[in-house]
């Protein structure tokens, strides 16, 4: 569950929509909130990568960081950035109030897209955060989610906006270098990831994986935890459990038929897999999400 969902900014600021609870959006998180001309309020450290767009009204903005302020002068189509896991203190002051879109998006995507550019994982990056920033594109496609989360427009636009806005971030606003030209090896573990990725419903073996990196199993399963971190299997069941959570929040099925359409044998296995990696079980999880929906 998104912990940005459950986040309440109290009097500071009104939530005009929320694309979970109105969309059933869970690909990313996307809220239209109408805020106080003055405020203060502590955000907590949240595990989505935030973008703030202002669309509507002046304000002046200020951030705290351990001991010292910063500031900065809010407009429309300015844009805030806060990395995953980052506090901070917040106060703004202007003479109206203010219309902000927020757009979280998912750790877990940001990892994946840092691992596709450059071969690692975010934690080794200096992930986007600066208080304020002038970005047209990620204006854009923030401004445009916002405005599909208001038309009900399809999860899959929102899938597409997610992944494009990680990799523009990635690019535009981390401390990473550019993207290199990837070697054989890792060009191969990308086809194996998309083919996990494409076909995680099928009951795939470590040769089927390893065929679609066109490699013997052995050096495929070498090479795949090299580039990733992670074995074959590991990664597959990753995979797995993610699109499960998706089925769980839209509560579309039952957990028998989620555990069958995302490619585990039994529902037990599937039981035993998802609390291995959220500790909980997936009836457990549904209770927690379903209430926000």
């Amino acid at each position: 569950m998104s912990e940005a969902l459950t986040f309440d900014p109290g009097p500071a600021a009104r939530v005009r929509l929320c694309s979970r609870r109105d969309n059933g959006w869970s690909a990313l998180l996307v809220r239209l909130l109408d805020n106080a001309e003055e405020a203060e309020l502590d955000l907590p450290p949240l595990a989505e990568q935030t973008v703030v767009l202002v669309s509507r009204g002046t304000t002046t903005m200020e951030s705290r960081h351990g001991t010292r302020w910063w500031r900065a002068d809010y407009r429309p189509g300015s844009i805030g950035l806060t990395a995953p896991g980052r506090p901070a203190r917040l106060r703004w002051h202007g003479p109206e109030r203010t219309l902000t879109t927020h757009v979280h998006l998912p750790g877990a995507l940001i990892d994946r897209t840092a691992l596709d550019l450059w071969g690692r994982d975010a934690d080794g990056l200096g992930r986007p955060d600066v208080l304020s920033v002038e970005d047209p594109v990620v204006a854009s496609v923030a401004g445009a989610l916002g405005a599909a989360a208001l038309a009900g427009a399809d999860e899959l636009y929102a899938e597409s906006a997610a992944t494009f806005l990680a990799v523009h971030l990635l690019t535009r606003h981390a401390e990473a270098p550019p993207p290199r030209v990837p070697g054989r090896d890792e060009l191969r573990t990308r086809r194996a990831v998309q083919f996990i990725r494409d076909n995680h419903h099928l009951p795939l073996s470590l040769a089927d994986m390893a065929a679609a990196a066109d490699l013997s199993s052995f050096h495929f399963l070498r090479v795949f935890k090299a580039a990733t971190g992670q074995t074959p299997y590991r990664f597959l069941t990753r995979i797995r459990v993610e699109r499960a959570c998706r089925h769980l929040e839209r509560g579309e099925l039952s957990v028998t038929e989620i555990a069958q359409a995302c490619g585990f044998a039994t529902p037990s296995r599937f039981a035993s897999a998802f609390r291995a990696q959220l500790g909980l079980s997936p009836s457990a999880y549904r209770a927690a999400v379903r209430p926000q929906q």
